[in-house]
């Protein structure tokens, strides 16, 4: 047995030996009474007795090594959308028309169809709006005095 594993030791370390060869190799370390010798080489093959135990780290380990870049892709697509979205609001704030002119500032009235911008004319109609508020305030203050007599 010794002289087998001697073998397929240096066929392992020349790397060539099969799965079923290395799998030999891993179950003979894999003993509690190894001689002193063998103590150091074990070492290399306990670390991952097992083929399949094996794999899995490596698909683990490749797994992580991926998620990065997808973190980083999307990173990148969210920043970059945001700030396409940032320059077309920026765009429609500064191409608006109209907004804030002088012509549309102040105070109006529409009457008749017609926009009035004179000051004087626009608190003329205020104030005739307003007397017709507490004129209609008065009748109501009226029908609730004579529904309370």
């Amino acid at each position: 047995m010794i002289t087998d594993i001697h073998r397929l030791l240096d066929r392992y370390f020349q790397g060539v030996t099969t799965t079923e060869e290395e799998k030999t190799i891993r179950r003979f370390f894999a003993q509690e009474n190894l001689p002193e010798e063998w103590h150091e080489t074990a070492a290399i093959f306990r670390f991952l007795e097992d083929e399949s135990t094996a794999l899995k780290v490596l698909k683990e380990i490749q797994r992580e090594e991926a998620r990065p870049v997808r973190r980083t892709f999307r990173l990148k697509t969210i920043v970059t959308v945001a700030a396409a979205a940032c320059a077309l609001i920026a765009l429609l704030l500064v191409l608006q028309p109209g907004k804030g002119s002088s012509s549309e500032a102040g105070s109006y009235v529409w009457v008749d169809g017609q926009r009035i911008t004179d000051p004087a004319v626009v608190q003329r109609y205020a104030e005739l709006s307003f007397d017709k508020v507490q004129t209609e305030n008065n009748i109501i203050t009226e029908q609730l005095q004579f529904m309370t007599e």
